[in-house]
């Protein structure tokens, strides 16, 4: 049987059984070896040369046999015709055109933000369409009706003085922030942010992740806001803080209407100027909530949940978690008292966690049974242990214990199932600010 021969003949490389097999390979003769070996290492350099370029011909010759055949689209996609799809096989490909990049860009990294850039605005634009989901995208948290009420009717009070919504409330000295600045359309005009920063905005520095700043009495500690014990709870629990006074908080009503007349009949300053003024909101909001059946002064939510209050909390609002009482399974009370806590927590005011370390150890060292005793009471499932030590140590404004508290904040709120507190505890500890200017739009 005739073979064919090696297309790379008596000088061919392979050593693979099948090929010498398959092809015919001719045998030098003895003189031809004598020869080659004879050869100068000159001449032996150029019979290399010789045979990579033999080598390197047959290469193309064999990329010229498989080379594309030409095709229609060929023509169209690559000279600028109108087409943009070809059909092959009966399927149907959908060429993109690639845009034109100026060579000044530099770094395709500076495309790649652009378009990342692009992306993220075009993303804002469609949320501030849509203040809902702009407040859920952003804050994390679902609003209860009270919120777009008191919105209905600072629109309707606005018609009638010329003044807008949201400046209803400034002849008393007290200001809609936070969540109603979507609705007044102030995050319309602002650049796009970090998600941190939306979850910081109004965030005073007791606040804990379960309220929301929504009102501000103007050039003081005090704020109102919602407080929730999960994120989606929308009973409309309505709390008050004073920051220059500390920690503790109080509900004063359970919707916004309420939070409005406890500012009112406690908080604004009366003269004679505006006395009549006071009375006269009084009145409006009044037959405002009559008119859309909103309750006011009632404790019917807040007596249902006092009920479920685990432990009171340096806040004094109380924690609340999912408990059962039969049980007892969801919950035990701290490894040392109130007051014992209090006690080791004030030895850390003023410490500097880095320049005094033998003495920041030394007082870790107190506190490591009662945190040890919470995480074992986590491992046995009474979740809310540690939440409750994590919000005493938040209570307590030692900044050296950021660090501590996040792991016990972490795991507490993922026990029972409030990831979106993580998200905000985490962004607030990261830059936990003192003061009152808080405005996240004051420098836009």
């Amino acid at each position: 049987m005739n073979k064919p021969d090696c297309k790379y003949g008596a000088e061919c490389y392979q050593q693979n059984p099948a090929h010498k097999e398959k092809f015919a390979h001719p045998v030098k003769s003895v003189a031809e070896n004598s020869t080659v070996q004879a050869v100068t290492s000159n001449s032996g350099n150029m019979e290399i040369k010789k045979r990579s370029m033999e080598t390197l011909n047959q290469q193309l010759e064999d990329i010229k046999r498989y080379k594309r055949l030409s095709s229609p689209e060929k023509d169209i996609c690559y000279s600028g015709g109108k087409d943009s799809s070809y059909e092959y096989h009966d399927l149907t490909r959908q060429r993109y055109a690639v845009p034109k990049v100026p060579m000044s860009v530099g770094i395709l990294r500076d495309i790649y933000d652009s378009q990342i850039e692009f992306s993220q605005q075009a993303e804002y634009k469609e949320l501030c369409n849509e203040p809902k989901k702009f407040i859920k995208h952003k804050f994390l948290v679902l609003m209860p009706p009270c919120f777009e009420d008191l919105w209905q009717f600072c629109q309707v009070q606005a018609l009638k003085t010329q003044i807008k919504p949201e400046e209803t409330f400034l002849q008393f000295g007290l200001k809609l922030v936070g969540p109603y600045d979507v609705l007044a359309g102030k995050f319309d005009r602002a650049k796009v942010h970090e998600p941190g920063d939306y979850l910081r905005h109004w965030r005073f520095f007791y606040d804990p992740p379960e309220f929301q700043t929504i009102i501000v009495q103007q050039n003081s500690g005090v704020h109102y806001g919602y407080w929730r014990d999960s994120p989606d709870n929308t009973d409309g629990l309505v709390a008050w803080n004073d920051v220059k006074k500390g920690c503790e908080f109080l509900i004063v009503g359970e919707n916004i209407f309420d939070a409005i007349l406890h500012f009112l009949g406690n908080y604004a300053s009366v003269t004679p100027f505006n006395k009549k003024k006071i009375s006269d909101m009084k009145k409006l909001i009044s037959d405002w909530a009559q008119s859309k059946d909103i309750a006011l002064n009632c404790c019917e939510k807040q007596k249902s949940r006092k009920a479920q209050i685990v432990s009171k909390t340096f806040h004094k609002v109380g924690l609340v978690v999912p408990y059962d009482r039969k049980t007892n399974i969801g919950y035990r009370p701290l490894l040392e008292s109130d007051a014992k806590i209090r006690a080791i927590l004030s030895k850390f005011e003023n410490l500097n966690r880095f320049e005094n370390n033998l003495e920041y150890q030394e007082l870790m060292r107190e506190l490591q049974p009662i945190i040890t005793a919470a995480d074992l009471a986590t491992d046995e499932c009474d979740f809310g242990t540690v939440l409750e030590l994590a919000l005493d140590f938040f209570c307590s404004g030692v900044k050296s214990l950021h660090e501590v508290m996040k792991p016990l904040f972490f795991t507490g709120y993922s026990m029972v199932n409030r990831p979106q507190y993580i998200a905000i505890i985490k962004s607030h500890l990261d830059n936990r600010r003192e003061g009152i200017n808080l405005d996240l739009l004051a420098g836009n």
